[in-house]
C-alpha cells in the first residue's frame, strides 16, 4: 500500500508570492521582514522594500511566510469587497499546496 503527503515549505510559499509579484512577509529570528522578492535561489531570498532597501534571507532562517492571497490571486482584498474581514475557514479556495510526496 503506497501513501503519501503534502509538504508545505517556505520555497513553495515563496514562489507563489514571487511569480505574482506580491509583496511577503517572512519571520527572521523573531522580526518580520517586508518587501517584494526580486531574486530568489535555493538558499535564499532577496527581499525589496519599496524604499531603496534590499535584504538577502536564507531560506533556512525563515520560521513564517505571510502574503495576502488576494495579491496571489489577483483579487482585491475581502476587506475591500465586502467591508469586513473574511473568516479562514470555508473558504472557497484551498491553500497553496506543494504537491504529493513519497510514493
Amino acid at each position: 500500500m503506497s501513501q503519501s503527503s503534502t509538504l508545505f515549505t517556505v520555497g513553495t510559499l515563496l514562489r507563489h508570492a514571487q511569480d505574482a509579484a506580491a509583496p511577503v512577509r517572512v519571520l527572521v529570528s523573531g522580526t518580520w521582514l517586508d518587501g517584494v522578492i526580486v531574486g530568489a535561489d535555493g538558499l535564499g531570498v532577496i527581499l525589496d522594500d519599496g524604499n531603496g532597501h534590499q535584504v538577502l534571507v536564507r531560506l533556512d532562517s525563515i520560521v513564517a511566510v505571510s502574503f495576502s492571497r488576494a495579491a496571489i490571486d489577483g483579487e482585491p482584498e475581502p476587506a475591500e469587497q465586502d467591508g469586513g474581514a473574511r473568516a479562514h475557514w470555508g473558504a472557497e479556495r484551498q491553500p497553496i499546496e506543494a504537491g504529493p510526496v513519497g510514493g
